[in-house]
């Protein structure tokens, strides 16, 4: 199970507690610049590994992606290849946390990410690849 997240919020929360229930194999993936201070980083065990460990789980592994141009879709796809690559004949999902807006006109605000991230890897990848889209529902 491989989880992008890009900071630890209800949406991210959500999906990788969706993915543990799924998989004792889970790594969440947080794309950066090499200087940015890391606040997920910080926390992650606070926030997700102490907890996972109290309910009797294994603990996500979490992959820091560096990209020096703020890339964010690129290095993700590039993961789950290699990901692919090395585990041939394996299934690998990507858990894919979205916004789900009340309003039609709000969605072109969010998901872009998301949608584009979910495109490249259908066209990218081999049928070993399943794509799991997590809603958040926004409350208004």
């Amino acid at each position: 199970m491989i989880v992008p997240i890009q900071a630890w919020t209800s949406i991210s929360e959500r999906a990788m507690q969706f993915a543990l229930t799924l998989s004792p194999e889970v790594h969440a993936l947080h794309v950066g610049t090499e200087d940015e201070n890391n606040e997920l980083q910080q926390n992650w065990k606070r926030l997700v590994e102490d907890p996972v460990a109290r309910a009797g789980g294994t603990p996500p592994n979490l992959v820091m992606l560096p990209s020096p141009y703020r890339l964010i879709i690129k290095p993700i796809l590039e993961f789950v290849l290699d990901a692919e690559t090395q585990n041939p004949g394996r299934q690998i999902a990507v858990v894919v946390p979205e916004l789900v807006e009340r309003h039609w006109y709000h969605y072109p605000l969010h998901n872009q990410r998301a949608e584009l991230l979910k495109a490249l890897l259908l066209l990218r990848c081999s049928r070993n690849i399943v794509l799991i889209n997590v809603p958040w529902y926004i409350e208004a």
